[in-house]
């Protein structure tokens, strides 16, 4: 890991019922914009919204290759800027904008099919003094 590294894009061709309706579950949110295309319609949006903590989620698989009992993630802060709509695509792309002996800050974005960004964040690395 360096400074200014790209990290492996994550790319999901197309957001599936199948990936709301589980995420759903797991999560035990049944609200009605994510499941009903007419009443996201009447809130504004063109269809089904996809739950923002999908996208949070999926977007830690750009840090889990380090994860281990001795590098732990500190902080995870995330604006969510458009919403991603049942049948876009999701690609996420980070960097590694500060890294030390201690710690590593990684900035991310997701955009869809259009390349509208969705979601931007930033995820802080820590070292576990314990493990020196």
């Amino acid at each position: 890991m360096k400074l200014s590294d790209s990290l492996p894009t994550i790319y999901i061709p197309e957001i599936k019922d199948e990936h709301i309706k589980r995420y759903g579950q797991v999560s035990n949110d049944f609200n009605a914009l994510h499941f009903d295309h007419e009443a996201a319609q009447a809130a504004g949006f063109p269809g089904r919204i996809v739950h923002g903590m999908l996208t949070m989620g999926v977007s830690t698989k750009l840090i889990s290759p380090w994860l281990s009992s001795c590098l732990l993630v500190k902080n995870y802060e995330t604006t969510f800027r458009h919403p991603l709509i049942l049948g876009d695509s999701l690609r996420i792309e980070g960097e590694i904008v500060e890294i030390s002996e201690t710690h590593a800050l990684i900035t991310f974005q997701g955009m869809n099919q259009h390349d509208h960004i969705i979601v931007i964040g930033e995820i802080l690395l820590k070292e576990v003094p314990i493990c020196d």
